[in-house]
């Protein structure tokens, strides 16, 4: 048992008058069983706005409480609490829900809250209280859990409740009481002093020059020589079924257990307890973070079902629906939330074998949690199962680019086009006419990963839309796919006054598309804008838009193309110049 050895201050004996008014005392315990009671009501959800309350509320009591003192020594009966002799929290009926009845039963006789305890102790005092309150025959104690938390504002003594002779009396330290017989005095110098002189005895006959046997000790050396000692072999297979003991998961093994009785017992009222047993034993081990026998219960759980006989339909949809109900959006999420929030992220072959079992339904939920994750290793991990889910399940990625949940719909667009899904075109299409601009750019982007007919002939229209930057998206996009039905579009846009009005981007990307689309038929178009016949009244082009067609010469590369820009190569403008010395290059734009 861990037990503090700092003093704790002397509160007096009962009789004394108490140093404040006991209310403080009261309410603070009061209000310490309720936030037990919310702690145990959300003891899954500890992120629940009223959880939080009850536990701020819990803190806020011990304020005023640490104004008049620095520690609380309480004492503990059946059915009370008391500080200097009087009951500041009593619960008559010795119930598993009562809080003096809880400490009483496991040997707690005092109990000295110091100051302090509610900063980070009275969370983890809150973990104890549920789970010794229900707890089996084989499971830890109260005072076995206080001990493993190793308490340094929380100080406690204790009977063995199994030794009716165990004192009352307060030692000077925390801890245990001292044990005396029921004859000796309670006085614990006389037990010292008793003990003292036990163990000078003990060493005296140590010396001696033989130590006498203990009657009824069995010693190894008795069967050293016998014929049935072991041998090595025998010794090395103890030690493997050891070891495969101690490495055996024994919650496969109860899983496995429930799923053969499902699997051989044809009695519905059987398969029906079966069933609420696995329910209530998945619900634990996802608390818990146990996910790989949760998986594991996934997999075996549709095994079984091939493999029962006699299964009736409603038992047979209630087993089948268990990982239908992991991938609903509220189980989901809730559990994707923990994760989050946890200190430690559980291995990634648990969670991959996890979200391995998810149905296409946990898609949107998924992706609604990517830009969301903060922990560095989920990210990945939820990237990894939703590829795996929407490459099974493209129906369900191509609903999506139209969910309600922006981000959902942003997802399944870059989704679609990493996964050169041919079957969401028509679905962006759409979004590339009537969405937002956000929208648009990524159903854009999309449709040129494609790269299928129907997803360039769906860009194709973008080279007329209202925004520039889907212009200039469109036509390089379509520009590096050498998408040929866009020529005449191109064509329309190079001849057309609007883009003698653009920027030189826009002018440049345009021109480039029309020159790697257009062959010889295009040479004499842009030959009259590069090499304007001169003459007095002869009115030249831009020299930017000039500079444009030398490029668009230098995409075509014919050699009708190369005599243009060689009779342009003296020109007088640099700009054009420059441009043509790189087109002739092949050095493409500028």
């Amino acid at each position: 048992m861990t037990a503090t050895t700092a003093a704790v201050p002397d509160q007096g004996p009962e009789d004394l008058e108490p140093p404040f008014s006991p209310q403080l005392v009261a309410e603070m315990l009061r209000q310490l069983d309720k936030t037990i009671r919310s702690h145990l009501l959300y003891l899954n959800n500890h992120n629940n706005p009223s959880y939080v309350r009850a536990l701020e509320q819990a803190r806020a009591v011990f304020v005023p409480l640490w104004e008049e003192t620095d520690a609380v020594r309480l004492t503990v009966s059946d059915t009370a609490l008391e500080w200097f002799g009087h009951k500041v929290f009593e619960e008559p009926t010795k119930a598993s829900d009562s809080l003096p009845w809880t400490l009483f039963k496991d040997g707690l006789r005092e109990l000295t809250l110091q100051k302090g305890f509610e900063e980070k102790e009275l969370v983890d005092f809150l973990d104890i209280i549920p789970k010794v309150r229900h707890a089996l025959p084989n499971t830890d104690d109260l005072l076995t859990l206080l001990w493993e938390n190793e308490f340094t504002t929380l100080q406690y003594r204790y009977v063995d409740v199994s030794d009716e002779s165990a004192p009352l009396e307060a030692s000077p330290e925390p801890g245990k009481w001292p044990r005396l017989s029921g004859g000796d005095s309670a006085d614990p110098s006389e037990a010292i002093a008793e003990a003292r002189a036990e163990q000078a005895e003990a060493g005296a006959s140590s010396g001696s020059a033989e130590k006498p046997a203990r009657s009824g000790i069995v010693s190894m050396e008795d069967f050293d020589s016998t014929l049935y000692f072991l041998d090595e072999k025998e010794v090395e297979y103890l030690r493997e079924e050891t070891l495969r003991e101690y490495s055996t998961d024994l919650r496969r093994a109860v899983l496995d257990s429930l799923l053969d009785i499902f699997e051989f017992q044809v009695d519905p009222l059987v398969r029906a307890e079966v069933l609420a047993d696995i329910e209530a034993l998945m619900l634990h081990l996802l608390s818990a973070g146990h996910f790989a026998a949760v998986a594991y219960l996934l997999r075996e759980a549709t095994v079984t079902l091939e493999r029962a006989r006699d299964v009736q339909p409603e038992t047979k949809d209630r087993l089948a629906s268990l990982s239908v109900r992991l991938s609903e959006p509220a189980a989901l999420s809730q559990l994707l939330e923990a994760m989050d929030a946890a200190p430690v992220l559980p291995s990634s072959a648990d969670l991959n074998d996890l979200f391995g079992q998810l149905r296409p339904t946990a898609l949107a939920t998924i992706f609604a949690w990517l830009p969301r994750a903060q922990i560095v290793g989920l990210r990945p991990l939820l990237e990894s199962a939703a590829s795996r889910i929407a490459e099974s399940a493209i129906g369900e990625l191509v609903k999506l680019i139209t969910d309600p949940s922006r981000d959902v719909a942003l997802e399944a667009i870059r989704r679609c086009g990493a996964m050169r899904t041919a079957a969401g075109v028509p679905a962006m299409a759409k979004v590339l006419e009537q969405g937002d601009r956000e929208f648009r750019l990524a159903a854009l982007s999309s449709l040129g990963d494609i790269g299928s007919p129907g997803a360039l002939q769906a860009m194709e229209r973008a080279l007329g839309d209202a925004d520039r930057d889907l212009r200039v998206q469109a036509a390089r996009t379509l520009m590096s796919r050498q998408y040929r039905p866009a020529l005449s579009r191109a064509e329309a846009a190079v001849k057309g006054k609007e883009l003698r009005e653009a920027d030189r981007t826009e002018r440049l990307t345009f021109f480039e598309l029309y020159g790697s689309l257009c062959g010889d038929a295009g040479v004499p178009y842009l030959d009259g804008v590069l090499n304007a016949k001169g003459g007095l009244f002869a009115r030249k082009e831009d020299p930017e838009l000039r500079a444009c067609a030398a490029v668009a010469l230098g995409r075509i590369g014919t050699a009708a193309a190369r005599d243009s820009l060689q009779r342009a190569e003296g020109d007088k403008d640099v700009v054009v110049r420059n441009a043509v010395t790189r087109a002739l290059r092949g050095g493409g734009g500028q």
